[in-house]
């Protein structure tokens, strides 16, 4: 019994660090935001009650509950499914829906605010999948990166926290 336990652990330590090779692949590695940072990408979101916000690549679930406690209808997309998991228990019962799978394949039509923590290696590929699938007008407030070619309609300078127009 016991080696079965045995095997079981390293199978489920396996398929961790796959999945965490795998984010940092597709270009959103699990790094937490941080407290300040999480604040600020909120209060520069003007998140209003009743709007839609994404966070592509939710990880533990910080922003969506955040979001969640302005009013919005929070929806996380994350590619680790140990990370759904911890997001589904901290979320539970709250306005949110957590979502196992890639960001990169999401129907975003119906965003207002779409938060995102990317590589800058991949942020041009995301300028173009958000003007094709997010909904025109939407707001993406990035942490840490930006768009090359896209305009910085307000920014907290301090905890590299900026925000874009679709």
């Amino acid at each position: 019994m016991l080696v079965y336990i045995f095997l079981l652990g390293h199978i489920l330590l396996a398929l961790l660090i796959f999945f965490l090779v795998l984010a940092f692949v597709t270009g959103a590695p699990y790094v937490p935001s941080t407290n300040p940072v999480a604040r600020s990408m909120i209060d520069l979101a003007h998140i209003k009650n009743g709007m839609i916000v994404y966070d592509l690549g939710s990880g533990d679930g910080k922003l969506l509950l955040l979001a969640a406690a302005k009013g919005a209808h929070a929806i996380g997309i994350e590619i680790n499914p140990y990370l759904v998991l911890l997001s589904k228990i901290r979320t539970f019962g709250k306005k949110i829906s957590v979502h196992w799978g890639s960001f990169w394949h999401a129907d975003l039509r119906d965003s207002d605010i779409l938060f995102i923590y990317l590589l800058p290696w991949r942020m041009e590929k995301l300028a173009k999948l958000l003007t094709t699938r997010a909904k025109p007008g939407a707001l993406v407030v990035s942490n840490s990166f930006i768009f090359p070619n896209w305009k910085i309609i307000r920014q907290d300078k301090v905890n590299h926290v900026y925000v874009f127009r679709i």
